[in-house]
């Protein structure tokens, strides 16, 4: 974990939102940590990292077990989020099921052990990572609404629902785009042909991110974000467009108000030096 920060941070990366399955870990003595010692370590590597580099400004978790599950199952998933919200409010960031949609069940077979957690923590639901349309993969984004989620993950076939796109603009619910993902796993071969120009064009609120950028080998989301700019918006597109994905990712985070501004007042001063070093050709 050390080094990912170290690799986001060098790519200008000062605060992170990460999803993870709390992974079974153990260390050289043979002890197996439990979830909340794993959560205990990545607390303490994120809060040195953050003494370290001071202009780091944190790390939050989003728990995600796999989709390919049971209810019951599920349920101690559950149990374990509301105790990981208590003990962790300010580092847990919300819950997600990850996985391949089209091989798992989709989130209305687990609408029970959901509804449990809606109004507990906040909701980061993969949904509509397909070019289906009618099918029980593509209709995860109806219920990834209907949970009331922060953000939707991929939301590839959005396009398909128009209803979707409507409460999606008028919740502010935020769409997480992937778009080297998304070519990588054949969803899209040009990405003059991602969905998400249609949702740059006209304003929708997106936010760009890389998925599982290390099974490419990239680092960091400079690769992502440079596809996004060169192939997904309009020829006219200029740094207007690059200012208003940057605060995208602060304003649609879930970050408490307080940091959140910090974020933004660091976030101006770093843009203004960018500014001047393209004025002075010091890039």
């Amino acid at each position: 974990m050390q080094l990912a920060l170290k690799e986001l941070y060098e790519d200008n990366i000062k605060y992170l939102e990460v999803r993870t399955t709390l992974p079974e870990l153990y260390d050289l003595h043979g002890h197996v940590y439990n979830a909340n010692e794993t959560i205990q370590l990545f607390y303490d590597i994120s809060e040195k990292f953050k003494n370290d580099y001071p202009e780091f400004l944190g790390v939050k978790l989003i728990y995600a077990p796999k989709r390919f599950t049971t209810n019951a199952i599920l349920e101690r998933h559950i149990h374990s989020i509301k105790q990981m919200t208590d003990a962790w409010p300010h580092f847990l960031a919300g819950f997600d099921l990850v996985g391949q949609e089209d091989i798992g069940p989709p989130l209305k077979d687990f609408l029970p052990a959901l509804l449990q957690i809606r109004n507990m923590t906040n909701l980061f639901f993969h949904a509509g990572e397909t070019l289906w349309n009618g099918q029980i993969i593509d209709e995860n984004l109806v219920d990834a609404v209907l949970l009331n989620a922060t953000r939707i993950g991929h939301a590839f076939a959005i396009l398909k629902h128009p209803e979707v796109l409507d409460i999606v603009k008028q919740r502010n619910i935020a769409l997480e785009i992937c778009p080297i993902s998304n070519q990588v796993l054949g969803l899209v071969n040009d990405l003059r042909n991602h969905p998400a120009n249609f949702l740059i064009a006209n304003g929708y609120p997106v936010v760009i991110t890389a998925d599982d950028p290390s099974l490419w080998n990239a680092t960091g989301l400079s690769y992502d974000w440079y596809m996004t700019f060169m192939a997904m918006s309009s020829r006219h597109a200029d740094l207007h467009l690059l200012k208003q994905l940057a605060i995208n990712s602060i304003n649609y985070s879930v970050m408490e108000d307080e940091l959140k501004e910090k974020a933004l007042a660091q976030w101006r001063s770093d843009w203004q030096v960018f500014l001047q070093q393209i004025i002075d050709r010091k890039f």
